[in-house]
């Protein structure tokens, strides 16, 4: 093979692997199949979506003059999950465990998936990480994994796996040390991902 020739071949694999690689991260949603995880989950039961659904919680997806990202999701997500938490347990709803793919999903239904998040701010985020106190169980083994792992894997919707997997354990943890649960907004989640994605 000549020399130009094994530089187009790099340059054509270079191109078809890197929306592998990026997929892997954050997997392409299907709206369709996010409304089965909506029904499935029984998310439907307290949420309603553009008017169809239960009117115990709030409705989701994006609300008139909103912009509706992966971000705008994930942070409800995670600011009033405690209260969903509650919600479930005196429902009888057992509380899941959404993977990549079915956050990705989720977010097609709820947002029609065309919007994506500005890059966060790593400096910014150690800040956010420190002033929510993660740093305080994250960086200490002792108490929590220090999420070097996560170093440019973490996104949107690996917050909702991890917080879905893992949250009830994080919440135990932080009622032991009389610590209340942390709210995020859309940018203060964009900003500790990016911060994630640099940890070492």
């Amino acid at each position: 093979m000549t020399r130009p020739i094994q530089l187009l071949a790099a340059v054509v694999a270079a191109g078809l692997l890197a929306p592998l690689s990026s997929k892997a991260q954050a997997p392409q949603g299907d709206a369709a199949r996010g409304q089965k995880v909506f029904q499935n989950l029984r998310c439907v039961t307290c949420h309603s979506v553009k008017g169809v659904g239960g009117k115990v919680g709030p409705a989701l997806g994006a609300q008139p003059g909103q912009t509706y990202t992966p971000a705008t999701m994930v942070s409800g997500m995670w600011s009033h999950v405690t209260k969903m938490w509650e919600a479930m347990d005196k429902a009888g709803i057992p509380r899941p465990q959404i993977s990549l793919q079915q956050a990705a999903d989720l977010y097609a239904y709820l947002g029609g998936g065309a919007a994506a998040d500005k890059p966060g701010d790593a400096k910014r985020g150690r800040t956010v990480f420190e002033a929510k106190l993660c740093a305080s169980c994250h960086d200490n083994a002792y108490f929590a994994p220090t999420l070097e792992t996560l170093a440019g894997k973490a996104s949107a919707f690996s917050m909702v796996q991890s917080l879905w997997e893992h949250g009830g354990g994080m919440l135990s943890r932080m009622v032991s040390r009389n610590v209340s649960w942390q709210t995020l907004t859309p940018q203060e989640l964009g900003d500790i991902i990016a911060y994630l994605n640099t940890k070492k």
